[in-house]
């Protein structure tokens, strides 16, 4: 079974319905590294954690959530002098809404002394994001240190753009770090955002996928597409009711992982990706949401979608 290791941040995810005053509240937890490994638990794979929690309820909630997902939460320190972030994912009559309060947060305070003695040994993927380059420099700091030591020790680098405006993100910081990693996901807006295109041909022109870069782009509902070996397998998302469609981009990037890890192939490993992706979308919430292993094979095996060549 490989291992797959991250670092990012972590947030208590708390669901309202906005024209229900009276509705009670929805529990759930995210932060888009932990969404990703926790896909990768349930798919069957070993997880390991890097990050910060306050010392306070959500803090423990979220640690409680993830050790029960299977995740190794040794690497999570707990921060006795800032709070742990939540988002608000509100359910309005016009589509979802998200109200992050995460400024100053202990999931922001992450530094590269937390990347400590085994964090790194005997994993096969480490998984970055745009969003841990984003929320601070010392978190953006921690993540290239722990790249830096990961590709020194010959450990794959998985990531992320999940460019979020909203951060004001470096976007040549989020450039150079997809240049640079082996494995990497960006969805089609995001695309046409930093770099200018959307097609996933021009993606990987831009990027400059070289033949060992595994490059993953993904078009919400319409599916998503990987270039491996120099040839693309495109795989048509099957349809489902959608209920909330947060989170789905990590789901897919979790469960990819899990998969090339267990030994699938690239085409194979984001077929059943895709599917998690759309299985996560029929339940309110992040990584709450996600599917264990045996509903995903079920799913996988009654789902009217393959991947096929570009």
């Amino acid at each position: 079974m490989g291992t797959v290791a991250a670092i990012g941040e972590g947030l208590f995810e708390i669901g309202l319905d906005s024209d229900a005053v009276d509705a009670p509240l929805r529990r759930g937890y995210g932060g888009d590294a932990a969404n990703a490994l926790v896909m990768a638990s349930r798919a069957g794979a070993a997880t390991r954690f890097c990050g910060r929690v306050g010392d306070d309820a959500f803090g423990r909630l979220l640690l409680g959530f993830w050790q029960q997902c299977g995740i190794d939460t040794r690497f999570v320190r707990t921060d006795d002098d800032a709070p742990t972030g939540v988002y608000v994912n509100e359910n309005a009559v016009d589509g979802h809404r998200f109200h992050y309060h995460r400024s100053g947060s202990a999931g922001s305070r992450l530094v590269s002394g937390d990347v400590t003695g085994g964090f790194l040994d005997a994993i096969d993927v480490l998984h970055l994001t745009g969003i841990t380059l984003s929320i601070s420099a010392s978190a953006a700091e921690a993540a290239h240190a722990a790249a830096a030591r990961a590709w020194d020790g010959g450990v794959r680098i998985s990531f992320s753009v999940n460019h979020r405006p909203a951060l004001s993100p470096d976007g040549d910081a989020l450039l150079a770090a997809a240049r640079t990693a082996d494995i990497v996901f960006v969805a089609d807006d995001e695309g046409e955002r930093l770099l200018g295109e959307r097609e996933p041909n021009g993606i990987a022109a831009v990027l400059g996928a070289g033949a060992e870069t595994e490059l993953i782009v993904t078009s919400g509902a319409v599916g998503a597409a990987v270039l491996a070996a120099g040839e693309w397998s495109a795989v048509t998302a099957p349809a489902v009711e959608v209920v909330d469609a947060a989170g789905a981009g990590d789901a897919l990037a979790g469960c990819y992982l899990a998969e090339r890890v267990r030994g699938s192939s690239p085409a194979e490993a984001l077929h059943i990706a895709v599917c998690a992706a759309s299985l996560s979308c029929t339940r309110w919430g992040c990584a709450a949401s996600y599917p264990g292993r045996a509903e995903l094979d079920a799913f996988v095996a009654s789902a009217e979608s393959e991947a096929s060549p570009l």
